[in-house]
């Protein structure tokens, strides 16, 4: 027997004991192993019986998969071997057995659209990254003064409810209008939807990677994305 272990981080969410021929791993609910990163397409993989061994078998990721830092289309898993699927780590042990004690994630983000990631926009949101110290910010004037939200959460919320991380005013704003998120990658912003439109640089988006300097327009207001 054989277990996938799911790690965000030094975090372990998830053990999964190899039970079946295949296992499906992706943001869907009706994967085997439900990884929940907008970086991880609804099927991105799967792990599968092969003889004696496994197989890891890419299923046509938007983002691709890699086993310690190699990018594959299939590959015969060895114990120890690392799995990196966006923010996430799949570890493989290829003697072990989930424990009971941890829970197993029941559902996905099946209904999100996978966030597409570009190598010379990662690679450029990275180096911006590492400069700033590795976190960036929204500013935004409100009653004659600036406001500045750090982008530290995994999600910022923009919107007119009373949850939003950064509130914004206007008649059909929504409670949760638009959302910054962060990876690896850099930073996205989507658009949720409603009759207000989210603008980049003047540009209306439903998803966008996010650079330096980049001014974001919702209902007339504007937000500055830049350094701490």
């Amino acid at each position: 027997m054989a277990k996938i272990s799911v790690m965000f981080g030094s975090e372990l969410q998830s053990e999964h004991t190899l039970e079946v021929d295949e296992h499906k791993i992706g943001r869907a609910a009706d994967c085997e192993i439900v990884v929940d990163n907008m970086g991880v397409s609804r099927h991105h993989c799967s792990i599968v019986k092969d003889g004696d061994q496994w197989k890891l078998v890419d299923k046509g990721s938007n983002n691709g998969t890699f086993v310690d830092g190699q990018r594959i289309n299939e590959q015969i898993l060895q114990d120890r071997d690392r799995v990196v699927l966006g923010k996430h780590n799949l570890v493989f042990d290829a003697y072990g057995y989930a424990s009971s004690e941890v829970k197993k994630q029941a559902a996905g983000m099946g209904s999100e659209m996978t966030m597409f990631v570009d190598p010379e926009q990662m690679a450029k949101m990275q180096a911006e990254l590492k400069s700033s110290g590795g976190i960036m910010a929204l500013t935004i004037m409100q009653g004659g003064r600036e406001i500045r939200c750090q982008l530290t959460k995994e999600e910022t919320v923009i919107g007119k409810g009373v949850m939003a991380d950064i509130p914004i005013k206007g008649m059909f704003v929504k409670p949760a209008q638009a959302k910054v998120v962060r990876s690896d990658a850099g930073y996205r912003l989507l658009s949720l939807g409603g009759l207000r439109s989210v603008r980049v640089n003047g540009s209306k988006i439903s998803q966008a990677m996010l650079t330096e300097g980049d001014t974001i327009t919702i209902a007339g207001q504007n937000l500055s994305f830049k350094k701490q």
